[in-house]
């Protein structure tokens, strides 16, 4: 994180801002130093993790608000419209993980452990995502009946909670799963190079619906055992353009669309849409005594492909171009050298990946190279290479990921840093806006805008208030609502 002090803010917002945190004054130093912490560090860290917490209990009370007031963002886009057809749209709509009403189920389902009258609004959250899920298209776990199916597992207490109608998705998710790794036997069975990042993806292929199965634990052990073997066979070289390359290469660019930095595809190394979600799941996996033949083996051959692909400086790019993953230079390429920081694209998820194949395969050296990248990034931080607070890539991703690290690893350099990630929130958060937070970027690739008021899991206010929640109880989640991001 960078050192110094941000322009004293002194506009009415600024006010706000400082009042919701606790602050007497507005202005004067928001941001982190880097440096260890002196010695009132432990009483310091308690007011942060006070402040943290105010502003978890009044984003639940604000996201239990069903008649969320609606406004106009600053781009002048509705937030209570959709930005495609500008059809009215409510605040948190459909039944999605990403945006809807399971993600948000998540929230209360984590409160609730500690607040039971909130399993209530978790219930209710439910109930809505069901009554909106109809014949939505779509098994990934960040859409259709993944998405309702984690959220139902992630927020019960008790094993009999939401049986049935885990039962019922369950017959849904695993049939179009099969449908998936039919199709992917098929193409791989005929010798075709190339797939699809949504095939194999922690958002909408495999990899995430694995994720939900490995979480269910009771549910179908084939559906599980399948997509496991499916990401196994994945690793094994195919041959494109003339040269061997990884199963995992994609022939497209990142984006989906033709792409004149990719003419030939990439290799994707992040978390959401890369190699890592499948590093990840197998890890896990492993670890928790589900394993398939030749599930070790993929383990080393993706870690040797990471630490092969990590840039000068510790660092790992969002993506490497085929021809410099070919020529050996994964550092040449523009697009290669924008390293990321966040836990879609890089180094902080992808070295969350790594420790959790050294936990898995007991590999020290995977483990403590893990902790030192995340901890340098952390430390090198520029405001340009974090979008803005969200889970997806911003700061409370960043403190998800970090806490997760310092706590396994009890790095205590790493632990210093947790309460600086958390001040970049609690100094971003303004009571004045609808959920307290912004995006900073309110526009798709496309240039196509959207809302930048946002309620949801991943891109919102449901995730944000989740990561502050973890590091201001000072504890692991009650609930294993991470388990979406791969982080355990």
């Amino acid at each position: 994180m960078p050192n110094g002090a941000p322009p004293v803010d002194t506009s009415d917002a600024a006010a706000r801002r400082a009042s919701a945190r606790g602050d007497a004054v507005p202005g004067g130093s928001a941001m982190a130093d880097n440096a260890p912490p002196d010695g009132d560090a432990v009483a310091g860290d308690a007011v942060t993790r006070g402040r943290a917490q105010r502003i978890v209990a009044e984003l639940a009370e604000r996201l239990n608000r069903q008649d969320q007031t609606v406004v106009t963002a600053t781009t002048g886009v509705d937030t209570a419209k959709s930005p495609s057809t500008g059809t009215p749209q409510p605040p948190v709509s459909g039944p999605t993980l990403a945006a809807g009403h399971s993600g948000v189920a998540l929230l209360y389902g984590e409160l609730s452990h500690a607040a039971p009258a909130l399993r209530i609004t978790a219930h209710a959250h439910l109930a809505t995502a069901l009554s909106t899920l109809g014949s939505q298209p779509g098994v990934g776990l960040y859409d259709g009946a993944t998405s309702l199916a984690f959220a139902a597992r992630v927020t019960r207490h008790r094993p009999q909670d939401y049986a049935t109608i885990l039962n019922q998705l369950d017959e849904r998710i695993t049939a179009g799963l099969r449908t998936i790794l039919d199709a992917e036997s098929a193409r791989l069975d005929a010798g075709h190079a190339g797939v699809a990042m949504r095939t194999y993806d922690t958002i909408s292929g495999v990899t995430g619906i694995g994720r939900y199965l490995l979480l269910r634990g009771d549910g179908d052990p084939e559906a599980l055992t399948e997509s496991l073997s499916y990401l196994v066979r994945l690793v094994r070289p195919v041959r494109a353009h003339g040269f061997d390359v990884p199963g995992w290469w994609v022939p497209t660019g990142p984006s989906l669309q033709p792409d004149i930095r990719f003419p030939r595809g990439h290799l994707n190394l992040g978390a959401a849409h890369g190699i890592c979600g499948p590093l990840a799941l197998l890890s896990l996996a492993h670890e928790s005594g589900v394993r398939v033949p030749g599930q070790s083996e993929a383990i080393h051959v993706m870690v040797e492909h990471v630490l092969s692909l990590r840039l000068d400086g510790g660092r790992w790019p969002r993506v490497v171009g085929f021809d410099d993953f070919v020529a050996g230079s994964p550092g040449t390429d523009s697009e290669a050298r924008l390293t990321a920081a966040g836990w879609c694209y890089g180094t902080p998820g992808v070295a969350r990946a790594l420790y959790l194949a050294g936990r898995a395969l007991d590999q020290p050296e995977w483990r403590d190279t893990a902790t030192q990248s995340l901890t340098g990034t952390l430390l090198s931080l520029t405001p340009h290479q974090v979008g803005n607070g969200s889970l997806c890539h911003g700061w409370a991703g960043l403190l998800q990921i970090a806490w997760r690290m310092a706590d396994d690893s009890a790095d205590a350099g790493l632990a210093r840093l947790l309460p600086g990630l958390a001040r970049r929130l609690i100094d971003a958060y303004d009571p004045g806006l609808p959920y307290g937070f912004s995006h900073d970027r309110p526009a798709l690739m496309t240039g196509q805008p959207v809302p930048p008021h946002r309620p949801g899991f991943l891109e919102g206010a449901a995730g944000i208030a989740l990561a502050l929640h973890t590091y201001a109880t000072g504890r692991n989640p009650s609930s294993p609502w991470d388990a979406a991001l791969m982080l355990d």
